[in-house]
């Protein structure tokens, strides 16, 4: 009778693990290309913090087993031998959210047998059909001088991508879809908005790295806001003295704080309207300062106010201590702080800058 009962459970057992989803998953993928062809060629299987694993492509072939996980990307990427590191033209993301998926990673690449990131491609094309929807409206309008009717057209445009952002995100808060879509919400929402969606999010969406960097900088930014105190932001100057906003900041005069890098074209073009302003508003109590910061090497700070001649008292910082204090989402940022010390008001690029200064001191 034992033997009976034994055998029986082992037949439920081996029913139960057909029937039961694997959580494994296994990448086949293919190379097209001739180069795929040339000895030592691999494929690297990369995720958020770098390279998780490799295979060599034999017979134009490659192969990746895993844990299946819905919650990420992973980006399959081609290695010819002699050429750097990556090629990136051979590459694609995907999510292993199934038992089998297919790559080609031909030009361009293709993953077949996810459906997530099925998903994602199509959430993408979505919005980005969404973005250039009236892009030639837009222009036309532009270009007519009728600036007022092409930024309506636009902001609407952006809100139907927030919307469908929200949308999609409230159906996926549980995998990498979901992820993506708030990403893009963080552009356009205030911080009790998004603090309410990252709580309907699961573990993985709560606690992620760059989402909470992200909101730490919408917050810090709303810290900053018109009204609040100065925060103190030091660095060097050319010669590589120390210098501080404080040796500027609440010392009787307004104070105009542009924070840029020499990589940036925005930055680039919004300094003859800064030096514009200086040279119109000095008389009549306004400083400039230029806060240097994002660079990859520090000499390229120096060199660039150098070439762009930019006559004005410049702190060159390292490091992420300007970005965080002000909560800089991007440059050119320029602050207006008044004669004591307090932020009169800031703005995202130059356009405005003229009018916001007439307000203060015409």
């Amino acid at each position: 009778m034992k033997i009976r009962i034994t055998a029986a459970l082992a037949l439920l057992l081996a029913l139960a693990a057909c029937n039961r989803p694997s959580t494994r998953f296994t990448v086949s993928g293919t190379v097209t290309d001739t180069l795929a062809r040339m000895p030592g060629s691999v494929v690297y299987l990369i995720g958020t913090e770098g390279p998780v694993d490799s295979a060599v492509v034999k017979g134009n072939s490659f192969t990746f087993k895993g844990e299946q996980d819905k919650t990420k990307q992973l980006i399959a990427i081609l290695h010819f031998t002699g050429r750097d590191k990556y090629d990136d033209r051979f590459l694609v993301s995907f999510v292993p959210d199934a038992e089998r998926i297919r790559i080609d990673l031909d030009y361009p690449a293709t993953v077949t047998g996810s459906p997530l990131t099925d998903a994602i491609t199509e959430f993408n094309e979505a919005t980005m059909n969404l973005y250039y929807e009236h892009e030639t409206d837009i222009g036309s309008l532009t270009m007519n001088g009728e600036t007022e009717a092409a930024d309506s057209i636009y902001r609407a445009q952006l809100r139907k991508i927030d919307n469908l952002s929200r949308e999609t995100y409230l159906a996926n808060t549980d995998n990498a879809l979901g992820k993506l879509a708030l990403g893009i919400l963080f552009d356009d929402l205030e911080v009790s908005e998004l603090e309410e969606l990252m709580a309907q999010g699961a573990d993985f969406i709560r606690n992620d790295e760059s989402l909470n960097a992200l909101l730490k900088t919408k917050k810090n930014a709303l810290a900053t806001s018109a009204g609040a105190p100065f925060i103190e932001i030091t660095g060097n100057k050319a010669d590589g003295s120390p210098v501080a906003l404080s040796d500027f900041v609440g010392k009787g005069n307004f104070v105009l704080a542009d924070f840029w890098a020499s990589w940036c074209g925005p930055c680039m073009r919004a300094i003859p309207t800064v030096r514009e302003i200086r040279d119109k508003y000095a008389g009549k109590g306004l400083t400039v300062v230029g806060i240097n910061m994002w660079e990859q090497n520090p000499a390229d700070g120096p060199e660039c106010a150098s070439r762009m001649e930019m006559d004005w008292d410049i702190i060159f910082t390292s490091g992420s201590e300007a970005i965080e204090a002000y909560g800089i989402e991007g440059i050119p940022t320029l602050i207006l702080f008044d004669p004591e010390g307090k932020v009169a008001d800031r703005l995202l690029g130059e356009e405005g800058l003229e009018a916001i200064l007439a307000k203060y001191l015409d």
